[in-house]
């Protein structure tokens, strides 16, 4: 049988989680891999499903290969240590990361899904399934009603109920297609300069007047020194413009790699808080053209196109990005601003339909209350006020995920074939959960 459990400190169980993921990740490296720890930010927490041979812990197991939910006498909502079992009996693995993302003008935790491991002779056992059921029990005890993370698959995950958010836009372009007026500064004062983890204080400012889409991420300060200014194997270059006054306008942090057609600079993370201090850094990286064919820069849109010389010298694409689950309809559909007035605004009758957890798999009502949202669950089949409803919605938890966070209409879902309802239904959860704009854009990848 299966138990989650929380991966230990000691050296024996991290060694074999890490094992886990060598082999997911870095299969190059072979059998013979030095194993090395990688410091991690304070919010990120490792888990595991670990085998054990005997069914003793009945408030840990579930049948069939299903993962179990945090044990109810937690504290915390956060599941025991695997401490007293065999650390080569954990037979998947991931971590979760205690986030903050803006949705809807709020600050709401999301738990940051990550890491996601089984070796090969574990997978299509339905492991990973397990270990995601735990991790959302896990949250939803913790009273966090999202969660998110960045798919090897979209399909993969879509069967656990996330659903995809936020693309991404890349542009590829030489360093001398940046030779124009709108890639230029106006302003030839202030100064670009090499940035250290001693101006954290002065990124993150910057980073909080800059990044206010939906599902930006709350940066703490290790999250800066550990995911900015480095990677995971290697230090990045971190730069800045300072105009005159010496406030701290723009950054980026970048890498270069090579390849068969020379050597290309990747702008990891960028941010700026005008568009003169975002012309400071395009011109940054004009200056690259004796040392790159290309740059690599990825955007929330295209707009970028239109400060090139020539926009056909881009190699623009479109990159699906990550995807989010709503944890609990409940607590997820509560407390959210919304412009839709109570008066004009009657409540809607929702059918969730959520294959992987009984507590979302049901009937709500979503109103409004002093402008913001309100939840309540109903007994199946019956309206407000116990009354038989006419007019409801029907979908599925994946779409509705991307209802909540704003990355799709109400509409927009039902032309997919994600939604169902009258049209009086569907325009009121519309009026309730507007589309956002701009669109929710994750830029951490994680």
């Amino acid at each position: 049988m299966l138990v989650y459990r929380a991966v230990p400190e000691d050296d024996d169980h991290r060694r074999a989680y890490r094992r886990l993921l060598r082999y997911a990740f870095a299969l190059e490296d072979g059998p013979d891999w030095e194993d090395r720890s990688h410091e991690q930010p304070a919010a990120f927490e490792p888990r595991g499903l670990y085998e054990r041979a005997d069914d003793s812990d009945l408030d840990a197991i579930e049948e069939a290969n299903r993962a179990p939910v945090s044990t109810p006498d937690s504290e915390d909502g956060r599941p025991p240590d695997a401490g007293n079992l065999d650390p080569a009996s954990l037979v998947v693995c991931g971590g979760l990361f205690d986030f903050r993302l803006h949705v809807r003008d709020a600050w709401r935790p999301v738990g940051g899904v990550t890491a996601v491991a089984s070796p090969p002779e574990r997978r299509r056992r339905g492991h990973v399934g397990g270990l995601l059921d735990g991790m959302h029990a896990e949250l939803r005890a913790r009273d966090v009603a999202f969660a998110a993370l960045w798919p090897f698959s979209h399909p993969f995950y879509a069967r656990f109920g996330y659903g995809r958010v936020g693309d991404r836009v890349v542009h590829e372009f030489p360093p001398s297609a940046l030779d124009t007026p709108a890639a230029t500064p106006a302003d030839g004062e202030g100064a670009l300069r090499e940035l250290t983890t001693d101006d954290v204080d002065a990124l993150s400012r910057l980073y909080e007047a800059s990044a206010s889409e939906p599902l930006a991420l709350r940066r703490s300060a290790d999250w800066w020194r550990l995911r900015v200014f480095r990677s995971f194997s290697e230090e990045r270059f971190v730069y800045g413009w300072v105009d005159s006054s010496g406030e701290l306008r723009s950054y980026l942090a970048y890498h270069a790699e090579s390849d068969g057609e020379g050597r290309r600079l990747v702008v990891d993370d960028w941010g700026a808080t005008d568009d003169e201090a975002f012309r400071h850094l395009l011109a940054f990286l004009r200056n690259h053209d004796s040392q790159v064919a290309t740059v690599r820069l990825r955007a929330s849109d295209a707009s970028l196109l239109d400060r090139l010389a020539d926009p056909d010298d881009a190699t623009t694409e479109i990159k699906p990005g990550p995807m989010v689950r709503v944890i609990d309809v409940k607590a997820a559909l509560s407390g959210l601003a919304t412009t839709a007035e109570e008066t004009e605004t009657a409540p809607v009758v929702v059918r969730v339909r959520d294959a992987r957890h009984d507590w979302n798999d049901g009937t709500f009502e979503v109103g409004v209350d002093d402008g913001l949202t309100t939840c309540r669950r109903l007994d199946e089949g019956n309206g407000r006020d116990g009354h038989e409803a006419d007019e409801r919605v029907s979908i599925d938890i994946g779409a509705l995920s991307r209802l909540v966070v704003g990355a799709r209409s109400t509409r927009e879902l039902s032309r997919l074939g994600s939604v169902d309802g009258d049209d009086g239904a569907l325009a009121r959860l519309d009026a309730l959960l507007p589309k956002e704009d701009p669109e929710p854009y994750l830029r951490e990848h994680f």
